[in-house]
């Protein structure tokens, strides 16, 4: 059983319809004309438009179009009661629904709330914002052919493809995240993992129970580093959401990250990510990232290559092995590589010490499946 519940949205009463605006307004950024699972987002937003245009009757006539089409999308059923209410001139009406129907009208709330965020953040320029974020976290990659980035502050799932170039940023969805937030420490507390993590499996739509939509990606929590930091805890997953809710508050999972049904289709179905694909689950991520850390990352880079070529146990090719900052944990890099023909994967923990030199302090070897087979803590060894 994953760690993943039904909703529960928030509790503290606000007005609604400003936000909304603000929210869909965000969305347009969003949108790709190739990309399914936003299409109803962009109706949405080009309904409201029509309000801002004052094309009252326009957007009326869309939001009935797609809140028809859409029974489950509940801001869109939303939107069009609110918009008979204004045209019907009942004011009153819509407090006192919101009112009646505060928990699930602050749901939608935060919702917007985040989704104006992240649009205020990226500013103008999303390329940069993009590839600020692929920097922050990615040194060096094998042969993934696609990464999975987190951005837990925003509430966004970002996926990059592998091209000649490197990788490039396909498509980013929202997703609802762990109840109590971030950070996640122990079995039950409700919160989503930060750190760096692989898909192990595709659970498929006839092996889940409704509550979890078209299909799951399971992850490797808690990974070798958790387990080292006496994490505990287990079941979380990428995951849908059930077939009468198209997507859900910001913080309404028990530590899972969840996107709506059609965007987990686009993941499993047109990207087919494969087993291994890196999951970064990242906080605090910087916007306006500068890449002042490069002298770091370049040190980091040539020490670890070093020590591999000085190894007589490990024969590796480094044009297969991938490095990555290791997201919540200041100074920490993770590192893996293929052993034995492909047979075993070797993941590695390096972390910068006092006197600024780089030093190897966790190791784990796993079978092909992530079963850990060799463990070692080589800084109470003294290994560097």
């Amino acid at each position: 059983m994953t760690e993943c519940k039904r909703p529960e949205p928030f509790r503290k009463p606000r007005p609604i319809w400003g936000a909304m605006l603000l929210c869909l307004s965000a969305m347009a950024t969003s949108v790709s004309a190739e990309d399914g699972a936003l299409q109803a987002e962009h109706s949405l937003l080009s309904g409201l438009g029509a309000v801002k245009t004052a094309s009252f009757d326009q957007a009326v006539s869309q939001a009935q179009t797609l809140a028809k089409d859409m029974p489950e999308y509940k801001l869109a059923q939303l939107v069009k009661a609110e918009l008979y209410a204004i045209r019907a001139g009942k004011a009153d009406w819509i407090q006192q629904q919101r009112q009646r129907n505060q928990r699930e009208a602050e749901s939608l709330l935060s919702e917007a709330k985040v989704r104006w965020q992240q649009q205020e953040n990226d500013g103008v320029n999303q390329d940069a914002t993009w590839d600020a974020l692929l920097a922050q976290y990615v040194l060096k990659t094998s042969d993934e052919p696609y990464l999975v980035i987190v951005d837990s502050e925003a509430h966004r799932l970002f996926l990059y493809r592998k091209n000649e170039n490197g990788y490039q940023e396909v498509v980013n969805y929202y997703v609802s995240l762990g109840e109590k937030g971030t950070g996640k420490q122990v079995r039950g507390d409700l919160k989503t993992p930060i750190g760096i993590y692989k898909i192990e499996k595709e659970l498929p739509d006839s092996k889940l129970p409704e509550l979890y939509g078209v299909a799951a990606l399971t992850l490797n929590y808690p990974n070798s580093w958790d387990k080292q930091k006496g994490r505990t805890g287990s079941g979380i997953w990428l995951h849908g959401t059930p077939r009468n809710t198209f997507s859900r508050a910001p913080l309404a999972s028990r530590g899972c990250v969840v996107l709506n049904n059609p965007a987990m289709e686009s993941l499993v179905f047109k990207y087919r990510l494969l087993p291994s694909t890196p999951v970064i689950i990242a906080q605090n991520i910087q916007r306006n990232f500068i890449e002042r850390n490069d002298e770091d990352k370049q040190q980091v880079l040539s020490q670890i290559n070093q020590w591999l070529r000085s190894q007589n146990d490990y024969r590796v090719d480094w044009g297969h092995v991938s490095v990555y900052a290791y997201p919540g944990e200041e100074g920490v890099y993770y590192v893996s590589f293929p052993i034995d023909e492909g047979r075993k994967l070797v993941e590695q923990y390096w972390q910068r010490q006092n006197e600024g030199r780089w030093q190897l302090v966790f190791e784990t070897e796993q079978e092909s499946k992530n079963a850990p087979s060799v463990s070692q803590n080589l800084a109470l060894s003294g290994n560097p």
